[in-house]
Formats: structure tokens, C-alpha cells, sequence
């Protein structure tokens, strides 16, 4: 009976640990980002601010913004590729 349950368990343990090491990669991989690209990249996606709000409120261009969302995504998703095991082209970063 035993055998039966752990068997049961196994991919709901195996997501769980693939969560826990998807969400270890994304914040080392914002930990790594500097200190400017970190804010934007925070403003934009944790206090929900359009790109306009952002260069408004930081008196940067919207140009600016992009370029450091670009940035933060780029470094993200290559983290996020590596902890997979997966390997990016320069074309898919």
C-alpha cells in the first residue's frame, strides 16, 4: 500500500521541486541584474506601471525603459533556459 502512495507522489514531488528550482533561478537571476534595470523591471511588473509611468516618474526617456526591460527579460530568460538545461541562440534571448 505504501508503494502505491510514494509511486502516487512522485510527479506531484517532481513539480514541486521544479517550481522551487524555476523560482530559485528567476530571483538569482534578478539578483544579478543591476540595481536600475532591477526597479524598472519591478515597476513594471510587480507595481503593474505602464512604460510612460515609469519614464515620468524616473525622468528617463521611454526609450530608456525599454531598453532596461529588454535587458531584465533577456537576463531572465537565459537563466531560466540554463536552469532547464535548455540552450538559447542568441536569436531566442
Amino acid at each position: 500500500m505504501s508503494e502505491t502512495n510514494d509511486l502516487a507522489c512522485e510527479p506531484e514531488q517532481e513539480e514541486a521541486l521544479h517550481a522551487q528550482q524555476t523560482m530559485a533561478a528567476y530571483e538569482s537571476s534578478l539578483a544579478m541584474l543591476p540595481a536600475r534595470t532591477a526597479r524598472i523591471f519591478a515597476m513594471s511588473r510587480v507595481e503593474n506601471k505602464t512604460y510612460r509611468q515609469i519614464s515620468a516618474e524616473l525622468m528617463i526617456t521611454t526609450a530608456t525603459v525599454e531598453y532596461h526591460m529588454m535587458r531584465a527579460l533577456r537576463c531572465i530568460r537565459s537563466s531560466l533556459a540554463e536552469a532547464r538545461g535548455d540552450r538559447l541562440t542568441t536569436d531566442q534571448i
